[in-house]
């Protein structure tokens, strides 16, 4: 029997604002919907960015503080709280919800979680799906959630879902290492930097290989094997772009 084919878009080396970033996620959303092919996206951010979850109030950021650090300020299509970009690996998922029994929240979170842990698992990371707890605050690391991924108790992958127009988009950041700041310097009001850190666990300091394009071929290695599939690349000629006002 023939695997089923998605479509790889491999865009580590491409170069775009975070408001780009998000619009592309948008266009893999569009391009799934449009014609039923599954699509796995890999990028990494060549500049410090803060995203915000689609419903996260505007004024939990500290405009300033990113203003001074360089960070530039995005929404996300997809909910969830302040997750701050540029030492992570980034991946982005469109299904058509044609999928069926998949096309449910927590039944798409599951599968993709079990694509990302056998990716993981080729670093020599243990992954493992996180669980419902943590506080509530406007810092998305600082919790974890079902579609989360953790390694013992902390987390090492953060991830969100939306569906709509036929299709399901579903994009998270696997923790590679940490800048010289973190959510903790960009959000307002107090927040536990030393808490944020016990709660989360990046690949270097696992020990773990953490440059980007081995984790992103590992990644792709771990879709492959776990969800029996085969991947096609997407031709540079044929990239679906969305403006950036897309999502």
């Amino acid at each position: 029997m023939t695997s089923p084919t998605w479509i790889l878009v491999d865009e580590l080396d491409e170069v775009r604002t975070a408001a780009g970033q998000m619009a592309a996620d948008v266009a893999l959303l569009e391009a799934a919907a449009a014609d039923g092919t599954p699509r796995l996206r890999l990028y990494r951010w060549h500049a410090p960015a803060l995203s915000l979850g689609r419903f996260q109030p505007d004024n939990d950021v500290d405009a300033d503080a990113c203003e001074r650090l360089g960070v530039e300020v995005v929404r996300r299509p997809t909910g969830g709280r302040a997750l701050l970009h540029g030492s992570d690996l980034t991946y982005a998922v469109a299904l058509p919800v044609a999928l069926g029994e998949r096309a449910g929240v927590d039944a798409t979170y599951g599968y993709l979680a079990t694509a990302l842990c056998a990716g993981l698992a080729q670093l020599g990371v243990r992954a493992a799906v996180a669980r419902h707890d943590g506080p509530s605050g406007a810092v998305c690391m600082a919790t974890q959630q079902g579609a989360d991924l953790r390694v013992g108790e902390r987390k090492v992958c953060g991830s969100a879902q939306v569906q709509r127009g036929g299709g399901v988009l579903q994009h998270g950041s696997i923790l590679l290492d940490r800048l010289a700041f973190d959510e903790t310097d960009l959000v307002v009001g107090e927040h536990d930097r030393g808490a944020l850190h016990a709660a989360t666990v990046t690949l270097a300091e696992l020990g773990a290989p953490h440059d980007a394009r081995i984790v992103a071929d590992a990644v792709v290695d771990g879709f492959r094997v776990a969800l029996e599939i085969d991947f096609t690349l997407e031709s540079r000629s044929t990239v679906v772009t969305s403006t950036p006002g897309g999502g």
